[in-house]
């Protein structure tokens, strides 16, 4: 069974050089990256820890994000070198130790049924917590796609946001014991200028109303009120993260830059002590 990570990235090289030591150990065949005109060193970074014959990246040079064409190629890519599995994993998102652990028995789940897995989302500067709070609480995603049961996604859906993955043609249910780690939250500084740079973009380049896009963001959010919980530690047994490589990163990505040079006072009902 061949098994690929479908992963999307921009400008993540600061990220990749904690998460590919991390990645490169797991029992996974092809890293395939969509790279959407990065303009640091994530492509070299990506070839330093994973080595030229593990990793295939794309870039067709889009002018404009299209989230559906990335995430609907790195499948068809996928396809086109004999990939029987593929898990959709995006650069700040590590796999739990129960799936590492029993990866042969985990994949064969899915000969029968696709398995929605629980999104640990990480708060307060560690892995051993993440958000229960209402919008959390009962994350359930689909992450792993084997692709003869697995239909395509919507490409014209360019805008953020968009389905992770296609449509699975089994059963499904759900999982706690397997799981997915985001680490997106677990620096509130950064989670906050992210968060404000989603909205500043949706007004900038989408036109979106100040009041929709508040509605959208602000009950993700939460006002930081994460109503975290400790996570089994079995599920995080052996993982090592430097956790202050979140420090910073807002400005590689231009977080802040484009906020402050796009500001509009009604988007900011969070996270204004960051700016």
């Amino acid at each position: 069974m061949k098994v690929a990570f479908n992963t999307m990235m921009k400008n993540e090289a600061r990220l990749l050089e904690v998460i590919l030591p991390i990645w490169k150990e797991y029992p996974v065949d092809l890293f395939i990256f969509y790279d959407d005109n990065s303009t640091d060193s994530s492509v070299s970074t990506i070839k330093k820890h994973l080595g030229e014959d593990r990793c295939l990246i794309i870039n067709d040079n889009l002018p404009k994000f299209n989230e559906g064409y990335h995430r609907q190629k790195m499948i068809d890519v996928s396809r086109e070198n004999n990939v029987d599995i593929v898990l959709s994993i995006d650069c700040d998102e590590l796999l739990t130790t129960s799936i590492v652990n029993n990866f042969d028995e985990f994949l064969n789940i899915y000969e029968s049924k696709s398995m929605g897995l629980f999104w640990y989302n990480s708060v307060n500067n560690t892995l051993s917590q993440y958000r229960s709070d209402p919008q959390y609480a009962s994350n359930f995603r689909s992450f792993v796609l084997p692709l003869k049961h697995t239909l395509s996604l919507d490409t014209t859906q360019w805008k953020y946001h968009t389905p992770r993955v296609p449509h699975v043609t089994l059963q499904h249910s759900v999982s706690k014991e397997y799981g997915v780690i985001h680490l997106q939250a677990i620096n509130t500084r950064f989670y906050a200028l992210k968060q404000l740079w989603y909205k500043h973009h949706e007004l900038v380049n989408y036109g979106h109303s100040v009041d929709h896009i508040n509605s959208r963001y602000d009950s993700v959010v939460n006002q930081f009120n994460f109503q975290p919980e400790n996570i089994d530690p079995k599920l995080i047994e052996g993982i090592t993260f430097d956790v202050s490589v979140f420090d910073g990163l807002e400005e590689d990505k231009g977080y802040l830059k484009f906020i402050k040079e796009n500001y509009n006072e009604g988007l900011v009902t969070f996270g204004k002590e960051f700016l």
